[in-house]
C-alpha cells in the first residue's frame, strides 16, 4: 500500500506542482487537511480504524482459504500462521504493503478483490457536482484516488454520489436512507448544509438513519458554513458520544486552503500558462472560481461536452471538487495506512488473527446496540409535526421516535437510488447504474409528456421522468447529472391504479417482516412553488384536494386524510405545494392492517378531469 500512496502522492504532485504540500499539509502538526475526527481527542478515529481492521482481516481470511503462496504469506487453508516466520524477521514495520504485494497478480476470483469497501455522499446540487461532468465531483475524485490505494490490499473501493440537487436531508431521503444509499455503506457524507439551513433536526434524523445501518457506517459532515454550523456540531457530537464515528470537514481550514492558490489576477499570462492546471485560475483576487481575468470562465472544464446544464455561480466548479476530493483520499489513505501499520507491528498469526476479527466484530457489534439503546435528543421531537395527528381512543399513540427507531420500507422514484438500480423497485432484470442519458439499463419510466396523454396499462402507477432541465441531452456517451425528482403518476385518463407495497423483490432483498411495522403510512409529494423549485404545472392536485378530486384505498379501507406533519420549522413558503411527509389516515386509524401476503395495495383514482398526481414515494413505518 506504501507503494501504492506513493503513486498517488506522485500524482497530486504533478497536478499541483509546488503548491500541494502548502495546499494539503498543515504546517504545524503535518497532518493533511481539512478532515479529522468531530472531537479532537474523541473515540471516532479509534472506531474507524477498528472498522478498517474489520475489513483487512477479513480480507486476509479470506485469502488465507485460497490455494497459493506468495510473498511469505502461506495462504492455505488450515495453517497455523498467517506469515512465514522468516519473512516476519525481515519486514519493515513502516513498510505495510509488504505482506499484500502480489495480491492482484494471484487472486483466482474477483481481480484480487476479497473485500468491499463503500462511500455514499448524500448532499444537494453542489455535491452532486451541477454544472460539471460526473467524474469531476469530489466523490469521484476521491473514488479515484482510493481504487488503487485500497485494491493494493484487496480491497474494492466504491464512491457513490447519490446526491440529489434541491433535496434537503429530511425527510424525503433520511426516511428512504437505506433504499437509496444502500445497506453496506461504510462511511457515509452529510453534505445538505444550504438546503437544511436551520433545520438541524435533518441532519440529525438523516445521520441517525444512517449509522443505524447494519453495515454501522462512519459520518462525515461537510459544507457546514451557515449560521448554523455549531448546532450542527452539538448535533453529531452527541452522535459520537452515542457510539458512531464522527468526522467533518473544518470550513475555516478548508478556507486557508483556498486562499493558498496563487492569485492569477496579479500574473502574467506566461506565469499563468505555466500553473499547473488545478491550480491555474482558481484564485482571483478575493474571488475562488470567480473574478478576471480567467477565474469564472475556466471554472467548468470544457471537455466532455460544453457547456452543461447548471453551471452557475454557485455551484463549485472542478478544481474545487478535485480540492476536495483529493483532501479526503489523503485523509482516509492517513488512517488506513495507520491501520495497517498497527496490525503489521502486532505480527499476529493465524488463529490470532481470527480470534482479533472475532473480538472487534463484537465490540463493534456492541458499540452499535449502545447507540441503538441510548436515549434520543430532545431534538427528535421536532422532526415531524404530530399536533394533527389525534388518534382514537382504541389506538396506540404516535410517538416522534418512530421515525427514528422504527423500522422502514421506502418505495421511492427518485434517482439515484440503490432500490431503483438493482431492479428492487420495478424489474430485477433490468438493473444498472447512473449511465448517460439513452444508455440506462435499469427501468427509466414513461416521459411527462407521454403520461400525460395516454392511459396507463395494467392499471399500474407509472413512474415518470422529465427530459426538460432535468437529463443532460447535449452530452450523448458523457455522464452529467445522473440525479433526477423521478415520480410516481396517476391521472384522470388511467382510473383506478394500483401499487403493491411492498412488493416481492422489496420484501425478498431486504427481509421484510410485517410483524416489525405498524402500519403507518407517509406519502411526499413532488416538491412545486417552493424555493428554488419550478413552478406546478397545470393539473397537478395536492394532498388537500384528497376526496374532492382524487380518492385513495389501501387494502379496500378508503384513505379519509392527509396530514401533513413537516416540521413546524418547515420548509419557507410551505403551503399546500410542499413534500410533505404526509401521515394517511384511513376510515379506522392511522394505522392499515395488511394483507395475507403482508403487503398494502394502494389505490388511486383521479376524479376531476385532465388533472393528475405527482408522488415521490410511499414509506411504511
Amino acid at each position: 500500500m506504501s507503494a501504492a500512496k506513493d503513486r498517488l502522492l506522485d500524482k497530486l504532485r504533478k497536478d499541483y506542482g509546488d503548491y500541494f504540500e502548502p495546499l494539503f499539509v498543515d504546517e504545524e502538526t503535518g497532518n493533511y487537511r481539512p478532515f479529522g475526527p468531530v472531537t479532537e481527542d474523541g473515540p471516532s478515529l479509534e472506531r474507524l480504524k477498528r472498522k478498517l481492521t474489520i475489513k483487512v482481516l477479513s480480507m486476509q481470511l479470506t485469502l488465507d482459504h485460497q490455494d497459493s503462496d506468495f510473498h511469505g504469506c502461506d495462504c492455505s487453508g488450515g495453517k497455523d500462521q498467517a506469515l512465514r516466520n522468516d519473512v516476519v524477521d525481515s519486514l519493515d514495520p513502516e513498510d505495510s504493503s509488504a505482506v499484500f504485494e502480489g495480491i492482484n497478480g494471484t487472486a483466482k476470483h474477483g481481480g484480487g478483490v476479497f473485500e468491499k469497501y463503500v462511500w455514499a455522499t448524500g448532499g444537494h446540487s453542489a455535491a452532486a457536482g451541477h454544472g460539471n461532468l460526473y467524474n469531476e465531483t469530489y466523490t469521484s475524485y476521491m473514488a479515484s484516488d482510493l481504487k488503487d490505494i485500497f485494491g493494493s490490499i484487496g480491497i474494492d473501493f466504491e464512491g457513490r454520489n447519490y446526491a440529489m440537487g434541491n433535496t434537503q436531508s429530511g425527510t424525503v431521503v433520511s426516511m428512504c436512507w437505506k433504499e437509496i444509499f444502500g445497506e453496506d455503506v461504510d462511511f457515509f457524507a452529510w453534505d445538505y448544509g444550504v438546503m437544511d439551513g436551520k433545520q438541524v433536526q435533518n441532519l440529525l434524523h438523516y445521520s441517525y438513519r444512517g449509522a443505524l445501518s447494519p453495515s454501522r457506517p462512519a459520518l462525515m459532515m461537510m459544507g457546514s458554513t451557515s449560521s448554523s454550523t455549531a448546532s450542527r456540531l452539538q448535533i453529531v457530537q452527541g452522535l459520537e458520544e452515542m457510539g458512531v464515528a464522527v468526522f467533518f470537514g473544518n470550513q475555516a481550514t478548508t478556507q486557508v486552503m483556498r486562499n493558498t492558490f496563487p492569485d492569477s489576477s496579479g500574473l502574467s499570462m506566461e506565469d499563468i500558462n505555466a500553473l499547473p492546471e488545478y491550480v491555474r485560475n482558481y484564485r482571483c483576487g478575493d474571488g475562488h472560481e470567480t473574478g478576471e481575468p480567467f477565474c469564472r470562465t475556466d471554472k467548468y472544464s470544457k471537455w466532455g461536452c460544453s457547456p452543461r446544464l447548471a453551471q452557475t455561480s454557485w455551484h463549485p466548479g472542478f478544481k474545487e471538487h478535485a480540492l476536495i476530493g483529493h483532501a479526503l483520499a489523503l485523509f482516509l489513505t492517513d488512517v488506513l495506512l495507520g491501520t495497517l501499520q498497527d496490525l503489521l507491528s502486532e505480527h499476529h498469526q493465524f488463529e490470532e488473527n481470527t480470534l482479533l476479527l472475532s473480538q472487534l466484530q463484537q465490540e463493534d457489534i456492541d458499540l452499535h446496540n449502545n447507540f441503538t439503546n441510548a436515549e434520543l435528543p430532545e431534538l427528535h421531537k421536532v422532526l415531524v409535526n404530530l399536533t394533527e395527528v389525534k388518534v382514537t381512543d382504541t389506538e396506540p399513540k404516535i410517538d416522534a421516535s418512530l421515525f427514528f427507531k422504527g423500522r422502514s420500507m421506502c418505495h421511492t422514484a427518485r434517482l439515484p437510488s440503490q432500490a431503483r438500480y438493482h431492479g428492487i423497485l420495478t424489474d430485477p432484470d433490468e438493473v444498472g447504474q447512473p449511465a448517460p442519458v439513452g444508455e440506462e439499463t435499469y427501468y427509466v419510466g414513461v416521459e411527462d409528456g407521454d403520461a400525460k396523454e395516454t392511459a396507463t396499462e395494467n392499471s399500474e402507477i407509472r413512474i415518470v421522468y422529465t427530459v426538460y432541465r432535468e437529463r443532460e441531452t447535449n452530452c450523448q456517451g458523457v455522464l452529467v447529472k445522473p440525479d433526477h425528482p423521478d415520480y410516481f403518476f396517476t391521472s384522470s385518463l388511467d382510473g383506478w391504479t394500483t401499487l403493491t407495497f411492498p412488493n416481492d423483490a422489496e420484501k425478498q432483498f431486504y427481509g421484510y417482516d410485517p410483524s416489525q411495522h405498524e402500519g403507518i403510512i407517509i406519502i411526499h409529494w413532488k416538491v412545486c412553488d417552493v424555493r428554488g423549485h419550478p413552478k406546478c404545472p397545470v393539473g397537478v392536485l395536492k394532498a388537500v384536494d384528497l376526496s374532492k378530486e382524487w380518492i385513495m384505498k389501501i387494502n379496500g379501507q378508503t384513505v379519509s386524510k392527509m396530514i401533513d406533519i413537516g416540521s413546524v420549522i418547515g420548509l419557507v413558503d410551505r403551503g399546500n405545494e410542499a413534500a410533505g411527509p404526509f401521515m394517511v389516515k384511513g376510515e379506522n386509524g392511522f394505522r392499515f392492517v395488511p394483507d395475507s401476503n403482508g403487503q398494502y395495495k394502494i389505490e388511486i383514482k383521479v376524479t376531476k378531469e385532465d388533472h393528475f398526481l405527482q408522488l415521490q414515494d410511499f414509506v411504511l413505518y
